[in-house]
């Protein structure tokens, strides 16, 4: 008899989730944002799951050259063999390719570097820029992976995760990145309602002082949330709250990318947002 439980989808249809399989990738996910060798313990605190399980996992993606564990701090980072895995992901991930007219096109809108996410977990990471035209300019380096409290794109995947991916941030220590930066849980909690309701959002000089991001929601099938397409410039020329015609060039080509991928949530949602603004 299997020992091990599975989650089925809160939908109550589809395929149900593997634990095992979901604190993989929960482990996974935690390494690529800490950007660190992690330990076993504060792994575990981090995923909450106990302390033992957490060493098993570990241990055997260590054996499938998944992680690497030091041998002197005895801490794990991932490891070589995913570096194959994020090429061939690369490679097939037709997103990107999908996305680049509509970031030109933001970019010769508004002036300023547009930039594309993709959804991770709860957060999300930056996959293409297309840099503006300007002598100074502001970018992005794609692989950057954005803190889900403190970022636009970050808070919009969060916006549209599930409650415990969002109960499990906010439980979290959100350290200020700046003096503007957004760390109070009950006032993240606000922010993804109202994210939801008008399919944007902004982060002004939250994680760099003088930098503001833009960006809205990409959808799917069933409008899941596959990333994020917005901008990135000087809190002068991206400002908070947004220009209108600037939030219409990101929110038009935002609608049309996830129309092209089988999401409609833009058709409803933002009609609803206006009626109850107006």
């Amino acid at each position: 008899m299997a020992t091990q439980k599975a989650r089925v989808q809160e939908a109550g249809e589809g395929p149900a989730l593997l634990e095992s399989v979901d604190i993989v990738f929960k482990l996974l996910d935690e390494l690529s944002s800490a950007r660190r060798p992690m330990g076993v313990t504060e792994l575990a605190q981090i995923i909450e799951e106990p302390k033992p399980r957490v060493y098993r996992h570990l241990a055997s993606l260590r054996l499938l050259g998944v992680v690497e564990q030091d041998p002197v701090s005895e801490k794990y980072r991932l490891g070589a063999r995913l570096v194959i895995y994020g090429a061939a992901a690369s490679e097939q991930f037709d997103l990107r390719q999908l996305a680049d007219p509509y970031l030109t096109q933001i970019r010769d809108a508004t002036g300023q570097t547009a930039l594309l996410s993709v959804a991770t977990n709860d957060t999300a990471l930056v996959v293409a820029t297309v840099e503006s035209k300007a002598n100074v300019c502001i970018s992005v380096k794609p692989g950057n992976r954005v803190q889900p409290y403190c970022s636009a794109q970050g808070r919009i995947v969060l916006a549209f995760a599930d409650k415990a991916s969002q109960q499990r941030v906010m439980r979290r220590k959100m350290p200020p990145l700046t003096p503007h930066t957004m760390t109070d849980p009950a006032e993240l909690a606000e922010r993804l309602k109202l994210i939801r309701a008008r399919l944007y959002d902004d982060a002004p000089g939250e994680v760099t002082v003088g930098i503001n991001a833009l960006c809205c929601p990409i959808f799917g099938h069933n409008n899941v949330v596959l990333g994020t397409i917005g901008v990135v410039g000087s809190s002068g020329e991206v400002m908070s709250p947004p220009e209108p015609a600037m939030l219409k060039h990101v929110q038009t080509a935002a609608a049309a990318l996830s129309a092209r991928l089988n999401g409609n949530a833009y058709e409803h949602t933002l009609a609803a947002h206006r009626k109850k603004t107006e």
